[in-house]
């Protein structure tokens, strides 16, 4: 039966959400659940999700032609789960699914059980753990801060070293990994939920969204900073915005929402700034559909999930160049772009895209059709499809030599 035409089996091996109103832990999850859910919608595809998670309300869950296999985690730290619990267990799955293909998701656990489970297999990696890795040590004596980056930075050279073929999510990420990708890159960018493109928006002027995971590289404090001058710059023109900042997303890091906090005090921002904590997806919905603009200002970003669900839903973007950001949009025309650590250059975005609802509509408009091209998990979809028939088929052909 030839690859080019038979109905493949597919196990996706990532991060999914335990509910499918609480898509909240990261980028990867949300990646994971839109791919996932596109997969099954085609007819030549019967797709499986296998997620190690903590705590699953249900060991299998059927959702249409998508079938999700949960396997709990022991409560104890992922990396000291990882080898010893939660490979063995994906690999188990896999065994018991019978996949034609593994496309795993990530550099994690998951990653590591798709290139260990002897199949054809495809690998998404998603960020740059060897750059992110050293903000684990934080003093010359650490030493658990060490082990966990030693941990960390091993199964990402065991993913890399492994994997055959690897859909990259961004121009930017070869240069970054150099020698390391080894594998045949194909590049598909991620997919973005759907109900970005169907939102109708209603901003609020003035209304700022910062959506994501408050550590130390977003530089979240940054972006309170820039809004603090803003605010100054009001003081002395009554015509100028004062925005509000809305900061959507987990507070895990105690230092990173101290900084936050930090800034909020040195401003006097209280009543301007809100950290409401991860929220459901309609909530998060209803965030994006009534700002007037997303900010963003990582130190490092590969394609940050939170800007294409921005165009997709036609919200103007205001960003840092960190990272492969650059690559992802086009300053000026589908967001605006300035230097990491440039606080006084943001908020000179900010008070100008406020204030101007020309270039808001234009940065909406634009960004929004190239969305559509880039982002729909249908054209995602299509795209990796393809990579999967080309990878059976060559190894096929391999076996028929």
């Amino acid at each position: 039966m030839s690859a080019g035409t038979s109905r493949i089996r597919v196990a996706l091996i990532g991060d999914y959400p335990i509910r499918e109103d609480a898509i909240h832990a990261g980028g990867v999850q949300s990646v994971t659940h839109g791919l996932a859910h596109a997969l099954a919608r085609r007819s030549d595809i019967e797709c499986h999700v296998v997620c190690a998670t903590r705590d699953p309300e249900t060991r299998i869950r059927r959702l249409a032609d998508l079938t999700v296999h949960y396997l709990p985690r022991v409560p104890l730290p992922r990396l000291a789960t990882c080898h010893l619990h939660d490979v063995p267990r994906i690999r188990a799955a896999l065994r018991r699914i019978e996949p034609d293909i593994v496309h795993g998701q990530g550099q994690d656990r998951h990653g590591l059980a798709a290139v260990r489970s002897r199949r054809p297999t495809v690998i998404t990696p998603h960020g740059v753990i060897f750059l992110e890795t050293p903000l684990l040590v934080s003093h010359a004596l650490d030493l658990a801060g060490r082990l966990k980056r030693a941990i960390m930075d091993g199964i990402e050279r065991e993913v890399f070293r492994s994997a055959r073929d690897m859909i990259i999510i961004s121009r930017y990420l070869p240069r970054i990994y150099g020698p390391m990708l080894t594998a045949r890159a194909h590049f598909i960018e991620n997919p973005i939920d759907p109900a970005f493109f169907d939102l109708r928006r209603a901003p609020e002027p003035g209304r700022l969204l910062f959506a994501g995971t408050v550590v130390p590289r977003k530089r979240v404090d940054d972006l309170v900073h820039a809004l603090g001058l803003v605010h100054r710059a009001a003081a002395q023109n009554p015509d100028r915005p004062r925005p509000t900042l809305r900061i959507v997303g987990p507070l895990v890091d105690p230092v990173a929402v101290s900084r936050v906090r930090g800034r909020i005090a040195e401003f006097s921002l209280d009543e301007h700034v809100a950290l409401t904590g991860p929220l459901p997806q309609s909530d998060l919905l209803e965030e994006y559909r009534r700002a007037a603009a997303l900010v963003l200002a990582s130190r490092e970003e590969t394609a940050p999930q939170v800007i294409a669900q921005a165009m997709a839903c036609g919200l103007p973007v205001i960003s840092s160049d960190g990272g492969g950001v650059p690559q992802m949009v086009r300053d000026g025309e589908t967001a605006l772009l300035f230097p990491v650590g440039n606080t006084a250059a943001a908020a000179e975005q900010i008070g100008m895209l406020l204030q101007d609802d020309g270039v808001r509509g234009t940065l909406a408009a634009r960004g929004r059709a190239a969305a559509r091209e880039r982002f729909h998990p249908d054209a995602v979809a299509q795209q990796t499809v393809a990579v999967y028939r080309q990878v059976l088929e060559e190894l096929a052909s391999s076996r028929a030599r």
